[in-house]
């Protein structure tokens, strides 16, 4: 039986995309490695909300990732490998009141509730994602590590 684990949007995005920056380049290689060893591990399975799915499609495209590489990376997400949960009302309405009380944009709620109670550990460099309402979902492990990189924001390092 597979384990299933959630990847974050951001770590897609700088597996796919080598920052022009020299110093973020280490970024992108981490993640890469990160992504491809994911991949071939067939004790797991990657667990993504219909939603999240969408994000990173359009993230991917936003950054210029041609359509070709997208539909081939689509047609991945519709494999075995991938577990995409569909995104419900339910879900919406959680997220938003999650989101008020915590002042955490919504999307990252989008990305993580519909996995709870399937993942046993969310992967993110989002530092947001430290937060209670997401380490009660599941553990959280940023991969990245010193890297912290929230959506808008140029990526940062952290010594522990």
């Amino acid at each position: 039986m597979a384990d299933f684990i959630a990847i974050d949007t951001n770590i897609w995005h700088f597996a796919f995309i080598k920052p022009r920056e020299r110093e973020f380049q280490g970024i992108h290689e981490k993640a890469k490695e990160f992504i491809l060893n994911k991949l071939r591990d067939t004790r797991i399975r990657i667990a993504m909300s219909s939603y999240q799915l969408a994000e990173v499609l359009e993230v991917l495209r936003k950054s210029g990732v041609p359509c070709n590489v997208l539909l081939k990376l689509l047609e991945d997400f519709m494999s075995a490998k991938f577990y995409v949960i569909e995104l419900t009302k339910q879900h919406v309405s959680k997220a938003m009141e999650l989101s008020c009380s915590s002042n955490i944009h919504i999307y990252d709620y989008l990305v993580a509730i519909p996995l709870e109670g399937i993942v046993s550990e969310i992967f993110s460099a989002d530092d947001h994602f430290q937060h209670k309402h997401f380490t009660r979902i599941a553990k959280v492990t940023n991969p990245l590590e010193p890297w912290v990189i929230r959506e808008g924001r140029r990526p940062e390092q952290f010594s522990k």
